[in-house]
């Protein structure tokens, strides 16, 4: 008897596939919102709330400050997050629109 995988509600609450979790591979866009703006960087508070492409970076090791969550870079360019790794806690993944044909 073969066992058979269901996807289910709790198994997609990340953006991000083991699939797409390659260093480099393109995340999608997402929404910059990070919860104390106060504390970034200005050229990074500038940035909040304007939506961007990134790229997944990695996951952050034991002992850093957002160990454990997926990191991400802003994808083929630095223009709004000027090569800061973003943490997965401030980013708010858009939906993917498809095309029907």
């Amino acid at each position: 008897m073969a066992n058979v995988l269901w996807l289910t509600s709790a198994s997609r609450t990340s953006r991000a596939s083991a699939a797409s979790r390659i260093p480099g591979a393109y995340a999608g866009r997402a929404r910059f919102s990070p919860c104390d703006v106060s504390r970034l960087p200005d050229v990074l508070g500038y940035a909040a709330g304007t939506v961007v492409e990134v790229a997944f970076a990695g996951v952050a090791a034991a002992g850093e400050p957002f160990a454990g969550q997926a990191m991400y870079l802003e994808w083929r360019t630095d223009a709004l997050l000027h090569g800061f790794l973003i943490p997965e806690q401030d980013l708010e993944f858009l939906p993917t629109s498809r095309i029907c044909f």
